[in-house]
């Protein structure tokens, strides 16, 4: 699983697209309903949706680096964040949540060497 370090509400930390994670926005949104709710039309709907998906990820973020023995402070509130942020951060609120989405679902193919020669597993 992928893990990315992010600098939110004055520090920086671990954001986790897990399963849970998925399963969360599975069951809120449908297959695939929060990417168009992150880039809706409606600014307090996706306003809502990218900072309850940076809560999750930043609680999965944490789950994980409290079991692996990686430093990681506590997620803000949802009301900190609230606090921490303006309209003018959407933008950079909704890349920091895509981009643990999308560091989450990237697949990695490692190389085996075979008699010298590498192949990529399948």
């Amino acid at each position: 699983m992928k893990v990315i370090t992010r600098h939110i509400c004055g520090e920086d930390r671990a954001l986790c697209y897990s399963l849970r994670v998925s399963k969360a926005i599975t069951e809120k949104y449908g297959s695939g309903g929060i990417r168009e709710s992150l880039k809706g039309d409606n600014p307090a709907e996706t306003l809502d949706a990218v900072i309850w998906l940076l809560s999750l990820l930043m609680a999965a973020g944490k789950k994980y680096a409290d079991k692996n023995g990686m430093k990681c402070p506590d997620a803000p509130s949802v009301d900190d964040m609230l606090d921490d942020y303006g309209l003018d951060d959407l933008a950079d609120l909704m890349g920091l949540a895509t981009d643990a989405m999308d560091a989450g679902a990237q697949q990695e193919i490692e190389a085996e060497s075979k008699n010298g020669t590498a192949t990529q597993d399948r």
